[in-house]
């Protein structure tokens, strides 16, 4: 798989959107930004891998799926939904058939459809009457929808162990064919169409129509979008050993899995190891599961939820154990918080 990277310049105003609106704005430097010595503005760029790990921050502190993407919210664990319906798939076909009939009902209009020919089935998605929050903003809507289809092919393909990548003939994307190949597109091996009327995904029918018991070959622990696509990627590119224990432990927290024996299975080490590692990081699996639970409450408390109903909901038996727990995070009492972000 060829290095694909994203230029945080065209992400600026996602993050400048998500700071409007009160959502607290991913440290750059958490996700391994550098300077790229080519070009002549020294462009910084970041792995394809930490564009969707900061999709997923804004995603969880807005609890919005679409990462504020659309004008129209989608519930967070709307993607957990989403990755449970596939994996009742019996072949790369019905998984695709699965995920358009999903989508489209989650959005609630039909962005998305399949396409097929003598030899191949397409995926195809139409975002021309999209709810895009920054529809003014042509070339970050190009952006998001060349890495939409990216993190649509990855999790096709981690639900089908490999059939997915195999089938892949070809894709297409809407942007006009530039002097530059956009750091993004780095991503495909197969042949690239541009200037399409939507984009698409373009697989081998037979290939597709092959069945698969998705169930037995997959975990099927609490994994969101997000996390199976970040995982994937980072799979893909070799780069977990690259990455602290205490990060890659995160991201599958973040994303619903709570149990550390879980968490140690899907890093490929044992408890014992697991344990070991994340002392030597200053950091330990329960204190990692308590930044979670207090970034969530803090989500929360932003978006309007009571004491109350943030601490029944983070399953807090003592609202006194989470006041105490959230003034000794953010130095103010969870009430305090909440009325400062009214104000």
């Amino acid at each position: 798989m060829a290095i694909a990277s994203v230029r945080l310049a065209e992400i600026a105003p996602l993050l400048d959107a998500a700071a409007d609106r009160g959502i607290p704005v991913p440290d750059l430097k958490a996700y391994g930004a550098s300077e790229d010595p080519a070009g002549e503005a020294a462009d910084i760029q970041i792995p394809i891998a930490d564009y969707f790990r900061i999709q997923r921050d804004i995603a969880l502190a807005s609890d919005d799926l679409t990462a504020i993407i659309s004008s129209r919210k989608l519930t967070f664990r709307t993607g957990h939904f989403l990755v449970a319906q596939m994996q009742q798939a019996n072949s790369l076909l019905t998984a695709m058939e699965t995920l358009v009939e999903h989508i489209n009902m989650m959005h609630g209009d039909a962005y998305n459809s399949l396409r097929y020919s003598d030899w191949s089935v397409s995926l195809v998605v139409d975002d021309g009457s999209f709810p895009y929050r920054f529809r003014n903003d042509q070339e970050l809507v190009e952006l998001i929808g060349d890495c939409l289809l990216i993190k649509i092919h990855c999790l096709l393909d981690s639900l089908t162990g490999g059939v997915a990548q195999s089938a892949l003939k070809r894709i297409r994307l809407k942007r006009k064919r530039g002097v530059l190949r956009c750091p993004q597109n780095h991503f495909w091996q197969v042949p690239i169409e541009y200037g399409a009327a939507a984009y698409e995904l373009v697989y081998d029918y037979d290939a597709a129509c092959q069945p698969l018991r998705i169930q037995d070959e997959v975990d099927l622990s609490a994994d969101g979008l997000f996390s199976r696509v970040i995982n994937y990627l980072e799979a893909e590119a070799d780069a977990p050993a690259q990455k602290s224990a205490t990060a890659r432990a995160i991201d599958l927290i973040d994303d619903g899995m709570t149990q550390q024996a879980s968490v140690a299975e899907r890093l490929n080490m044992s408890v014992a190891t697991l344990r070991r590692r994340l002392t030597e990081e200053g950091t330990s699996f329960r204190q990692l599961l308590l930044s979670a639970r207090l970034r969530r409450a803090e989500a929360m408390l932003r978006q309007g939820y009571s004491v109350t109903q943030t601490s029944e909901a983070l399953n807090y038996s003592d609202i006194r154990a989470f006041n105490r727990a959230f003034k000794t995070w953010k130095g103010v009492t969870p009430a305090a918080f909440a009325q400062a972000c009214r104000q």
